[in-house]
């Protein structure tokens, strides 16, 4: 198991993404779960039991089971899509191969899923993809991921764990840069600069890898490492002494975007119709409903409220959802989340910074939860304020 997941993090580093293995449960003696022939069986009953005994135990981002159980048909593996950082961030999936390769793929090709991955089309350009078999994303895979790191932004990603979460400790050749190493490029190294038995460099190298590395030698002073991404973003440069690209910095808050159609905030052009998008690819609607127990917000503060579509995927990317009678007869879908799921509280509401009026965008100003029973409820208020109200950050932590 260690291995497969070594080997699934040799295939995802192309794209910048690591896999580090912080915990192996071997179940020896008994199942934690009765596991079914029926993949889909299998994959609720083993998320369940991840939500109630493995996430209170040991802090992870994505958990993958492995059985010698056949599952029906020519199903090796299944996972639910978008997943990673939530609730349901897993996947189920048989060990169909003596060779460990086997197995590492079909959890990669799991993981993929997890990360908002689909299978791959004619259209898609490379010619093997890790969503098939082994070594390559296509360039739907990459586009795919992309999109989901950049929309969903899953905040468990954005933090490096230390190394020494590393299962089986510190060791030279298991691909993670630990204290007294100058490099670490595996035990399947094809990385000239490295020593893959020492992990030190090799003679005349001044780097092992990195944005700012290129054949071993640090990139000079001013050269790009990380290109200006869109109207709100900066671009940022290698400084000539460092193999590592500095942190990604962006413009002042409250900048005109988009043709004019936004502000800037926190290196994104919000708007409703992006969000609308990103959650159900519909156009944007908002449905006001007033109760007497609710807020009743102004005029200006309806277009910041929750999102309401009409049309798009069936389902969000949040996989849950209500619907919603509107007065012209159609139906509106509103996203919802499962309360343990990691997404932000906001997530289906009109994205803060949104412009909202001449100097205005859209501000969260209270998120308030209360559980009642075995219900809970979750009352937010969305107002229209002037930018300067809205806290101003200039670089991205």
């Amino acid at each position: 198991e260690a291995r497969a997941l070594e080997i699934a993090n040799h295939l995802y580093r192309p794209v910048g993404v690591r896999v580090m293995l912080v915990g192996l449960d071997i179940w020896s003696y008994r199942d934690q779960i009765h596991v079914s022939t029926d993949p889909e069986v299998t994959l609720r009953r083993f998320l369940e039991w991840r939500q109630q005994h493995l996430l209170p135990r040991t802090k992870h981002d994505n958990a993958q089971f492995i059985t010698a159980v056949d599952f029906d048909g020519s199903t090796v593996g299944l996972a639910n899509t978008n997943a990673m950082c939530t609730s349901n961030s897993g996947a189920v999936n048989e060990d169909h191969n003596t060779n460990a390769i086997g197995v590492a793929s079909t959890i990669a090709h799991e993981m993929g899923h997890n990360l908002g991955l689909s299978h791959d089309t004619e259209d898609c350009v490379c010619g093997t993809s890790v969503l098939k078999y082994p070594e390559l994303f296509s360039s739907c895979s990459r586009q795919q991921l992309s999109k989901f790191l950049e929309e969903i932004n899953p905040a468990c990603l954005l933090n490096t764990p230390s190394t020494d979460r590393v299962y089986g400790g510190p060791m030279c050749g298991n691909a993670f840069l630990e204290p007294g190493e100058e490099c670490d490029c595996g035990t399947e190294c094809k990385n000239p600069c490295c020593n893959a038995t020492t992990c030190k460099l090799n003679a005349g190298a001044q780097c092992g890898e990195g944005e700012c590395c290129h054949n071993c030698q640090l990139k000079p002073t001013g050269s790009v490492c990380r290109p200006k991404a869109g109207d709100c973003d900066l671009a940022e440069y290698c400084t000539g002494f460092s193999a590592v690209c500095p942190t990604d910095a962006y413009t002042q808050n409250g900048l005109l975007c988009n043709h004019g159609t936004g502000y800037c905030y926190n290196g994104q052009c919000p708007s409703q119709t992006s969000e609308s998008q990103f959650l159900y690819n519909c156009t944007y609607w908002y449905c006001l409903f007033l109760k007497p127990s609710l807020v009743v917000f102004g005029y200006r503060d309806q277009s910041c409220g929750q999102l309401f579509c009409s049309g798009g995927w069936e389902f969000p990317v949040t996989s849950r959802k209500s619907l919603y009678k509107v007065g012209n007869g159609d139906m509106c879908n509103v996203a919802t989340m499962n309360p343990e799921d990691n997404y932000p509280e906001d997530l289906d509401m009109v994205p803060t910074g949104t412009k909202c009026g001449k100097n205005m965008v859209r501000k969260l100003l209270f998120v308030a939860k209360m559980k009642k029973t075995s219900m809970r409820y979750r009352f937010l208020q969305s107002l229209c304020v002037s930018f300067r109200y809205v806290t101003i950050n200039s670089v991205k932590t």
